[in-house]
């Protein structure tokens, strides 16, 4: 039950440490009584700077999820960029080229027929050779069929699982830092009021 209430208490970190801040505030107003200009001052730069970085340091984190580098490497990358500092870029291009054709084909014999008999067992004979390659090509058919259907499975789950991880990696930029934000522009409204009564 103790358990449970310290975890229902902190889920509202932010306003807890607030409430933390204020009274130390209070309590440096009380302790320097003659200072209170230079107390409200000092207290206000401080969270404002303070609260400034939190937000920072969430905005980086969100940046993170998405294009897996931080602010920091995206700064360090811009000044590297910077055309004062030239260097030479050797660029090497190569290439291959190949080409394939595939395909089946099928060649029958025909026999000259010179009797009635001779034609209809020829035919026959024909009729056969079409019953089989039908049955080839039928199965050649299906068994495509399954390998694209398996391809097409296997594609699907994959781009499931992307979304999936897209769409967590989207709730935790939304929902995840929220707090941490909340808590650094309440610094700098708390810093920028004690700034402005000091």
């Amino acid at each position: 039950m103790i358990r449970q209430l310290a975890i229902w208490f902190w889920r509202a970190w932010p306003v807890l440490v607030m409430a933390l801040i204020g009274c130390a505030h209070i309590f440096a107003i009380a302790q320097f009584p003659s200072e209170t200009a230079f107390v409200n001052k000092l207290t206000g730069t401080f969270l404002q700077i303070f609260g400034g970085l939190i937000v920072l340091h969430s905005v980086d984190t969100n940046l993170g999820l998405f294009q897996k580098h931080s602010l920091a490497t995206a700064v360090v990358a811009w000044v590297r960029e910077c055309p004062i500092f030239v260097r030479n870029v050797t660029i090497s291009v190569s290439g291959v080229a190949a080409c394939a054709a595939l395909g089946s084909a099928t060649v029958s014999v025909t026999r000259a027929a010179a009797t009635i008999e001779e034609r209809v067992a020829e035919v026959e004979r024909r009729l056969d050779e079409l019953r089989s390659e039908v049955v080839a090509q039928n199965k050649a058919i299906h068994i495509r069929i399954e390998e694209v259907k398996s391809e097409l499975s296997s594609t699907i789950s994959s781009n499931q699982a992307a979304i999936n991880k897209l769409s967590e990696q989207v709730e935790k930029a939304t929902v995840g830092g929220f707090k941490q934000q909340a808590f650094g522009v309440m610094l700098v409204i708390y810093g920028a009021t004690t700034n402005v009564f000091a």
